[in-house]
């Protein structure tokens, strides 16, 4: 994933569509309740989850892709790839298979070969947990991470059929960690989280940027007008997991300035046993 990504997606990540955000508020048949039960709720739903490892359960197909836009907002590359993620040890690896299309080959099946054998190398040797992590993909849904924002809930409505409170958050006032390159982007995040009613898991996250991000201490440039949205739905009985996130992000690299645009959705889920 590149540098400008990883400093702005939530894989809660899941670790992100202003215009999804227009379903309207349904009735409520009972007093609705506080910003903080519902984040109490989602958050003892994702520590489950996390004891689950879902992740590393399910089989599935993954179709990333990504565009680069033209000064005039025109696609000027545009590039797919698919990958199987089949869980190993317990630790999911999406294999590269194709490139818009077709099978792998060449500098792409070597590189994919290497990629491998780095993965495998990092099973055998796993990071230092006290180090802090700068894989967005491993970002929790914890206390530390809402501890940032301050929370509002905005109502109930109709997500996929089903009830989902939203809340907005936006970054606390004051100071705020930034332990890791990637908390400067969470600590300049504001946007909405979409609860499911029924099991609290979070069924929708959108975000945006709020102010620039300098990259490198602003030497080598910066990322801005970031927007995204994760989803995620149920893949089996009480199994939720991310299938869809669409981002949209602004940098600027010494003298370069890019725009880009990446989409990745998982499909065809199948566990893989105990």
């Amino acid at each position: 994933m590149s540098k400008p990504v990883a400093l702005v997606s939530l894989a809660l990540s899941a670790a992100v569509g202003v215009a999804l955000l227009s379903a309207a508020p349904q009735p409520l048949d009972a007093p609705m309740p506080d910003a903080r039960a519902i984040i109490d709720g989602a958050l003892a739903r994702a520590t489950w989850n996390a004891e689950q490892n879902f992740e590393g359960r399910f089989r599935r197909t993954m179709n990333d892709r990504r565009r680069k836009y033209d000064d005039e907002g025109e696609i000027a590359e545009d590039v797919t790839r698919g990958y199987v993620v089949e869980p190993h040890q317990g630790v999911p690896y999406a294999k590269l298979v194709t490139k818009d299309g077709e099978p792998i080959s060449g500098d792409d099946l070597a590189d994919e070969e290497k990629r491998w054998d780095a993965f495998l190398e990092e099973l055998s040797n796993p990071p230092d947990p006290e180090e802090p992590d700068e894989d967005p993909s491993d970002l929790a849904f914890n206390e530390e991470l809402i501890g940032r924002y301050t929370t509002e809930s905005t109502g109930l409505r109709t997500l996929r059929g089903r009830p989902t409170y939203v809340l907005g958050f936006k970054p606390r006032p004051g100071k705020l960690p930034a332990r890791r390159r990637l908390d400067r982007a969470l600590n300049k995040s504001r946007g909405e989280i979409w609860i499911d009613q029924d099991t609290f898991e979070v069924a929708r996250l959108t975000f945006e940027l709020t102010d620039r991000v300098r990259l490198w201490w602003g030497i080598l440039g910066s990322v801005s007008n970031v927007t995204g949205r994760v989803e995620r739905r149920p893949i089996a009985e009480d199994v939720w997991m991310p299938d869809e996130i669409d981002v949209y992000y602004e940098y600027r690299v010494l003298f370069s300035n890019s725009r880009r645009g990446e989409t990745t959705r998982w499909s065809n889920f199948a566990s893989i046993g105990e």
